[in-house]
């Protein structure tokens, strides 16, 4: 039990008990006066009435009764309150947010997590509904379900202590964003009893414990009519974060061999922070930078808390090799799962490239220089003979040269071609232009990265009317120039003059356009970092036919074994938190064992921002956030005063009683 006013009350107790002794001192003043004898024989009234000082203190019972009157109105105005369920039946679900926010250790100084304190708070209500007692009324059932991107029954309905606390130290922390949708859908899968001869569900909605530090992106109109939700606060509200909100890579056009990484810089707090970001390859620190973070600032539009941005690049470094690199930032905060994320860089790799036609000059000298792997010189016969054999998908990039003649339609395949219009749809042949000046670019566009075709002359040109989904690059003055086309398997840049009849082979975008074309269609649809993970996700990657002894090393160094079901592809997961998973496999034709690398990164910056909603918002409906162990507790002083009421009524019979009988 304890006591929300304490002081009230003794103060109180102080102002009228001693009063209330003081006024049982009081004796009544006598004279001596002859009376009647037979007077002696009526029943004497006891000093009910008193007017001098003082008499000894005698056993009592109008003054017990009036104590305890007194100490009854007197523990009412302390409000004492007890651990009681605070519902009685019905049926109950808690769930318990284990998303990544709730690793955040800003509970106490002992550096406690948001789910431990979760936790512990869901442990005590089951405690306090389950606990028994006097005041206490049949509880009624309780589901366990965490939370996260995906929701997980713990513990099904059940009116066992044991079992319900038992389920609730079974909840794992994971690094996956908070998302209620799926926790609700499957909660009222097993709440909703459906009536066979009915088409309506029976019984009442359940109540809604939410365990949580109010992130939760999908909350807008999640709760039914009729359901009740209870919103226990997590988390506090002065809590400092900054976060890795993104990481890119990129390689240099002009130096292939070298990586350049990008990162986005996020800060949660209300001032400004310097810290450093060091850049890590293979665990090996490369480069450490300080950063100057501003604050965060509230956007006047929504209203909305926006966290302060800064981007870095770090200086390209030369990797002719495939690595997992790390950005972490040197600093301890409150959540520091997104100080850290990571993203794995494959080898460089060269293209292999076919030219068909008569091979000019300038296509030809400039497409030499390139650093490839291959250059194959077709002829459109050779071309024609490789499209019917379906072996087209062993050149990364064909150029058709002026004079080719593909075959109609084209096979699936990356394209770049100068001069007559390749059999695609959307182009749209109309005649030949003559004597055009380009008037607009697409300067952002992969291809024209670092050109300028503001000089560039044309002599002689296809005139072009593309449909919409064709994407104009450069557009002369006579109409589109350069045009990009995807069409499904099938990619094409595809520049509507030879250049020869233009004075482009003298300007030096020339070659860099060349390059860019070559570059952005060897590589389109392919990511220069290994594709990413997101925790929730299952890691799934192929394998060899022949790969066995699989072991996955996670981020905390633990390894596990893993079987396949199907030999070439793996499926394991979900994975529950980020960093980077090795896979490790042998070879049959291998001494050493194969590895390969998975970044898992959960970048949103909705799960850094940690000081905890103060209310819900469920449609139309605010909720309160309660504060550690505000529902565990039942008032006791209408009790107290309805007591002091009963014992005030049997005081006043006894007076009447003494009195007048």
């Amino acid at each position: 039990m304890s006591w929300l006013t304490p002081l009230t009350g003794l103060i109180l107790a102080a102002s009228v008990i001693p009063p209330l002794l003081l006024l049982y001192f009081l004796k009544l003043r006598r004279r001596t006066q002859p009376i009647a004898s037979t007077l002696l024989w009526m029943r004497s009234v006891e000093d009910l009435r008193a007017n001098t000082p003082f008499q000894r203190l005698r056993a009592n019972l109008l003054l017990l009764l009036q104590l305890i009157a007194l100490l009854l109105l007197i523990a009412s105005v302390m409000q004492p309150q007890i651990r009681a369920a605070g519902r009685a039946g019905g049926r109950t679900i808690f769930l318990i947010d284990n998303s990544m926010s709730m690793t955040a250790t800003d509970v106490d100084e002992d550096g406690t997590t948001r789910l431990t304190e979760a936790k512990r708070r869901a442990r005590d209500r089951v405690e306090a509904m389950y606990g028994g007692g006097l005041l206490a009324a049949r509880p009624g059932e309780t589901m366990i379900v965490a939370f996260s991107d995906r929701a997980e029954v713990v513990a099904r309905f059940s009116r066992s202590k044991a079992e319900l606390l038992e389920a609730i130290e079974r909840i794992p922390s994971t690094h996956a964003a908070t998302e209620i949708s799926e926790a609700l859908k499957l909660a009222r899968a097993y709440t909703t009893n459906v009536d066979p001869e009915s088409d309506r569900p029976v019984g009442d909605p359940a109540t809604l414990e939410v365990f949580t530090d109010g992130g939760i992106s999908d909350l807008d109109d999640q709760v039914l009519r009729g359901e009740r939700m209870v919103y226990h606060r997590i988390g506090s509200p002065t809590s400092d974060n900054v976060a890795v909100g993104a990481i890119s890579i990129d390689r240099p056009f002009d130096r292939p061999g070298a990586v350049e990484v990008f990162v986005g810089l996020l800060n949660y707090a209300d001032e400004a922070v310097t810290c450093d970001v060091q850049l890590s390859v293979d665990t090996a620190a490369r480069a450490v930078e300080e950063v100057d973070l501003p604050p965060a600032r509230i956007e006047e539009s929504t209203g909305r808390r926006l966290p302060g941005r800064k981007n870095l690049i770090f200086t390209p470094f030369d990797l002719g090799r495939g690595a997992p690199i790390e950005v972490a930032i040197l600093r301890r905060d409150a959540l520091m799962a997104d100080n850290v994320a990571q993203i794995v860089a494959p080898p460089p790799r060269q293209l292999s490239v076919a030219l068909v036609g008569s091979g000019n000059f300038v296509v030809r000298s400039a497409l030499e220089g390139m650093p490839l792997a291959r250059l194959e010189l077709l002829t459109s016969a050779q071309f024609q003979t490789r499209a019917t054999q379906g072996t087209v998908d062993q050149y990364d990039v064909v150029v058709l040269d002026v004079g080719a003649t593909p075959p109609d339609p084209l096979p699936p395949g990356r394209y770049l071609s100068f001069g007559a219009t390749p059999p695609v749809p959307g182009l749209n042949d109309f005649g030949v232009g003559e004597r055009q000046v380009v008037l607009n670019t697409r300067d952002e566009h992969p291809v024209l990265r670092f050109v300028r075709l503001d000089d560039l002359f044309i002599d002689r040109c296809r005139l072009l009317q593309p449909e919409g989904s064709v994407d104009v690059l450069v557009e002369g003055s006579q109409g589109p120039v350069i045009v990009a086309a995807s069409r499904g398997p099938l990619q094409l840049v595809h520049v509507a003059f030879d250049p020869i009849e233009s004075s482009w082979p003298l300007m030096r975008s020339w070659v860099t356009f060349l390059f860019n074309a070559v570059d952005y269609l060897g590589h389109f649809g392919e990511a220069l970092a290994s594709r990413g993970f997101v925790p929730g996700e299952a890691l799934t990657t192929r394998l060899p036919a022949s790969a066995s002894d699989l072991e996955l090393r996670r981020p905390d160094g633990e390894l596990v074994s893993l079987g396949l079901v199907d030999p070439t592809m793996l499926s394991w997961g979900p994975i529950r938190m980020s960093g980077l998973y090795v896979l490790s496999y042998a070879m049959p034709d291998a001494n050493d064992r194969q590895q390969r690398a998975f970044a898992v990164n959960l970048l949103r910056p909705e799960e850094g921002d940690l000081p905890p909603a103060e209310q819900l918002e469920v449609g139309q409906e605010t909720i309160s956030g309660r504060a550690a162990d505000a529902s565990a507790y039942t008032p006791l002083w209408p009790w107290a005063i309805g007591f002091c009421l009963v014992v005030l009524m049997l005081e006043w019979w006894v007076y009447h009683r003494k009195a007048f009988l």
